[in-house]
């Protein structure tokens, strides 16, 4: 019978517990007594001698893991005591009966392991081992498991010759050197022979074939159910990480490996082995990779890639680490050592192509590549260090390697471990530990002089290898933020997206080498998180066009012109929108003096159709809109300047837009006889008219012609001439606005025209003349204030030139006049209201409309006795004339000048800004603004114009 007294057992290490943790060496007794009490009378579930009741305290001491689960079943006891084979779960059973079994095998498999793994150091090896066959055991049976299932639905998977194809599971990291430790994650790869079919009832592509039994693969052992999981599963390493497919062909990983496999991918394969499924075949793959990975010559360049991540573990961890693993003087320093000689040696001495760490170890030994103390440092050390993991991941079943940070967790670990006292403990593992680092940085060359490690390089580097837990104190270093902030998601996500994954290797150098520029630039920013969202959106669009990147990578004092750009939400948009613009905008440092015929003719190729004519039209056009922009966002263009510019380009597009509609038109209907020059005009309204286009304006046109409307063209296809520049002006709107693979040119308004939407597309002259005369409403004359002749025939412009003074110099009277532009101003105040504490740019009191109503007034009311004022269609320009003409006082024309260019201003840094015009109180501009507003709203008040004050 189990002997139950409370007396302190052996080991020395846990006879301080009932004094100095009395609980918790009550919850121990407790356990046992209950474990005494289910067993009765059964001998063989009972420890049998003194040592087992010994290792059985301890057991229950360290590990509550093994406490919950013995006390849940004890019938397990007896398996650890007589040495019993757990059962393995039935072939023929349901699914959830299935998983269920598997799962208690693996708690049962887990307590022998543990049990045998606390009789000593020399249980190391065979805890490592008994680990690896565990996974390799219950990866088969699910797999075979899940093989049979999908050979009854969907049959058998078959290439195009109708051979069975082979699947193979690779078993990578620990799991490949048959050293997993008791917390382990399994890196796993799923391999499978070709493409083609299977040949069941529902039949699949292989790809998706094997896809799905993948899955079932991982859900299978990681889905943590009532009875728990088997083990955590990691596809990470797979072919472009988790962008990449589940399964791949034999054929494509190689290809992946020769063509874009990375220097870190180097050290995942040295310990690649096919642990389940067709051995042979997944063993045969692995051959083929061996050229990737070991090299003819000593390889030294092996050695950048090693440093660079082990970098990233000492910006993270620091000196003072109590993570046993990736601290200084951990297991991964001796992992660094030992697989850099693999791979600098590997290609001459094939004996160290070692999965196993301490097998390798021992090679590296008699290769003579170490000394024999060295040698003996890292062996020893290795091997405790992997006795401490497992000691520490036995308490909760749970992945660490992070040292206790309480006496009662070193307790637990001196048990385990065997009766160290923790004192002497802590002492060893610090010796340990400053032994391994001094070897580490002694066999290691150091990075060479001048090319130090920066943190942007470690960042980018963390966020390119999925090594997550080594990027938190490094991105903090970097940008002094939140390591969980969603800035360093999207950067990881971006860094292991499937179009970085799938770059050329050329490619990938480039982003490595520019990535790090960006970051370290972010340091200089005072918004870090939305400059690198707008800067992973740009790259992401030129990973399409390595030729950019190339650019930006060889180039890289342009990248603070493209931070300047990219603090614009909308020349970011745009740069992103459409990335071939890039190296225009960022080769071209100014908008001024740009000679856009000479321009645009030297990119115009003549033998191209009209589609290509229109896309070409659109990049020039968006080109130079960027160019106008940016001088803009920077400061070095004028408000004045910019809308000029911005009217002079969209006329030039037009005047160029015009004659390929005509010569369409020619192709297909034919020439109207006895009229060489068309008698077709362009009227611009509205801030084009006026030479005043923001960044935001469409065009407001009308469109006229001067011929009888029943003359018919000589084509094909004859049309009267009426219908001839109907479809005429219907194909310049298309060439106009139509959406090209650069977008569309302009947004088109159409509503000025004679009886606006219910009227015909285009005029003729006559009937624009007789409307204009006899129809037009009080605010059809205000819009013609704006209007001038921009493109087609001359002497057609001249005659609406002409129509336009006669209608706009007619005489009016002022009070009249006066009532209906106050009309009309409150009609829009009524329709478009604005809230309460807030300031619309253009309609609030004082705002722009109010600034256009007053110079429109002057022009209607004036002009009879002020012909020149005729001349002036734009705000700007017409303010000028009445002050030079001194028809109003000097000072209110000041004001007004000076309120328009600060609302012009306002409106267009609102735009790049993607910000509404409407600004709210506390707005940095809203003061200012609403003092110049009360200025202008006194003159319309004063001549009776604006909206009255609800």
């Amino acid at each position: 019978m189990m002997n139950m007294s409370l007396s302190p057992p052996n080991p020395p290490c846990l006879q301080e517990l009932p004094e100095r943790w009395p609980a918790e060496w009550e919850r121990v007794a407790e356990a046992i007594q209950s474990l005494r009490e289910s067993a009765g009378e059964a001998a063989d579930t009972l420890p049998k001698s003194s040592e087992q009741e010994a290792r059985l305290r301890r057991l229950l001491f360290a590990s509550l893991y093994a406490r919950q689960q013995l006390t849940q079943h004890p019938e397990y006891l007896g398996l650890l005591l007589a040495g019993l084979a757990a059962s393995p779960p039935g072939k023929e059973t349901s699914e959830e009966e299935f998983l269920a079994d598997l799962r208690r095998y693996r708690q049962q498999r887990m307590l022998q392991i543990l049990w045998h793994d606390l009789s000593g150091p020399e249980a190391l090896d065979g805890t490592l081992s008994a680990l690896s066959r565990l996974a390799e055991e219950t990866l088969q049976w699910a797999l075979d498991y899940g093989a049979r299932r999908m050979a009854q639905r969907h049959g058998v998977a078959r290439d195009e010759l109708g051979q069975p194809v082979p699947f193979a599971v690779i078993g990578m990291g620990k799991l490949g050197g048959v050293e997993l430790n008791l917390s382990s994650d399994i890196d796993l790869l799923f391999l499978y022979g070709a493409t083609g079919e299977s040949d069941g009832p529902l039949p699949l592509d292989n790809a998706t074939y094997f896809q799905r039994l993948g899955q079932w693969l991982i859900r299978a052992l990681a889905e943590n159910r009532p009875e728990g999981f088997i083990f955590r599963v990691d596809m990470r390493l797979r072919p472009f990480g988790d962008a990449g497919p589940l399964c791949v062909t034999g054929d494509a990983l190689e290809q992946y490996y020769h063509r874009h496999g990375r220097s870190w991918e180097r050290y995942a394969l040295l310990k690649a082995r096919a642990v389940a499924g067709d051995l042979a075949f997944g063993s045969a793959v692995l051959a083929r990779l061996q050229p990737f990975l070991y090299r003819r010559y000593l390889d030294f360049t092996a050695l950048a890639g090693l440093r660079r991540v082990k970098a990233l573990m000492d910006a993270e961890q620091g000196r003072a680490s109590q993570d046993i693993k990736k601290g200084f003087g951990g297991i991964r320093e001796i992992e660094f050592i030992v697989q850099s000689l693999q791979l600098i040696h590997g290609g001459r001495l094939p004996q160290l192509r070692q999965r196993n760490t301490l097998q390798a170890l021992e090679q590296i030994a008699a290769a003579g590549l170490l000394q024999e103390d060295a040698i003996t440092t890292l062996r020893q050390n290795y091997r405790f260090w992997r006795r401490v993991e497992h000691a520490l991941q036995m308490i909760d079943d749970r992945q660490t390697q992070t040292l206790p940070s309480d006496p009662l967790g070193w307790m637990r670990l001196s048990c385990a471990l065997g009766g160290e006292t923790p004192a002497i403990l802590q002492e060893r593992i610090a010796s340990g530990r400053a032994a391994v680092h001094a070897l580490y940085l002694a066999i290691l060359p150091a990075q060479p002089e001048g090319d130090e490690e920066d943190i942007a390089n470690l960042v980018w580097l963390a966020a390119r290898h999925a090594l997550d837990d080594a990027a938190p104190e490094a991105w903090q270093q970097l940008l002094a933020a939140d390591p969980e902030s969603t800035a360093w998601q999207e950067l990881r996500r971006f860094a292991r997206s499937r179009r970085v994954l799938q770059l050329s290797q050329r490619g990938q150098a480039r982003l490595d080498a520019l990535l790090p520029a960006v970051l370290r630039r972010l340091t200089q920013s005072g918004a870090p998180a939305i400059l690198l969202h707008r800067q992973l959106g740009l790259l992401d669009a030129l990973l399409g066009q390595p030729q950019y990147l190339a650019l930006l990578a060889e180039n890289p004092h342009w990248l603070g012109r493209l931070e300047e750009l990219l603090a614009s939400p909308w020349l970011a948009q745009e740069l992103t929108r459409f990335p071939t613009l890039l190296e225009d905008v960022l080769c071209q440092r100014s908008s001024a003096a740009r000679d856009w015929p000479q321009l645009f003719s030297t990119s115009e190729d003549q033998g191209r159709d009209l589609e290509e004519r229109m896309d070409l039209l659109r990049r020039f056009k968006n080109t130079e809109t960027l160019l106008l922009a940016s001088d803009f966002w920077a400061e070095r263009k004028e408000i004045d300047s910019l809308l000029t510019d911005l009217s002079e380009l969209a006329s030039f597009c037009l005047q160029r837009a015009l004659p390929w509609a005509v010569e369409a038109m020619l192709q297909q209907h034919g020439p109207l006889p006895g009229y060489p020059e068309l008698p077709f005009a362009i009227i611009a309204y509205g801030k084009l008219g006026g030479m005043e286009m923001g960044l935001a304006s469409d065009l407001d046109l009308v469109f006229l012609y001067d011929l009888p409307p029943d003359q018919e063209s000589s084509g094909r296809i004859p049309l009267t001439a009426g219908a001839w520049f109907a479809r005429l002006g219907q194909k310049l709107i298309h060439i106009l606005s139509v959406l090209t693979r650069a977008g569309n040119l302009y947004e088109i308004d159409l509503r000025l025209r004679p009886s606006g939407q219910s009227g015909p597309l285009v005029s003729s002259l006559s009937a624009f003349s007789k409307y204009q005369r006899e129809s037009a409403w009080t605010w059809e004359h205000q819009a013609l204030t704006r209007a001038r002749f921009i493109a087609g025939d001359p002497k057609l412009g001249q005659r609406f030139v002409a129509l336009r003074e006669e209608i706009l110099s007619q005489r009016r009277d002022p009070i009249t006049l006066a009532a209906e532009i106050g009309a009309m101003r409150q009609r829009i105040a009524r329709e478009k209201p604005i809230p309460c504490n807030a300031f619309h740019l253009k309609l609030s009191p004082g705002g722009l409309v109010d600034i256009e109503f007053l110079v429109q007034f002057a022009i209607l009311s004036l002009s009879a006795d002020n012909s020149a004022l005729l001349h002036y269609p734009g705000t700007r320009s017409a303010l000028q004339a009445i002050a030079t003409l001194g028809l109003w006082e000097e000072g209110a024309v000041s004001s007004l000048l000076t309120a328009w260019r600060a609302l012009r201003e306002a409106e267009n840094r609102c735009w790049l800004r993607l910000e509404p015009p409407l600004l709210e109180r506390g707005h940095a501009q809203f003061a200012a603004l609403q003092d110049l507003a009360g200025q202008v709203r006194q003159w319309t008040l004063r001549l009776g114009l604006g909206p009255t004050e609800e």
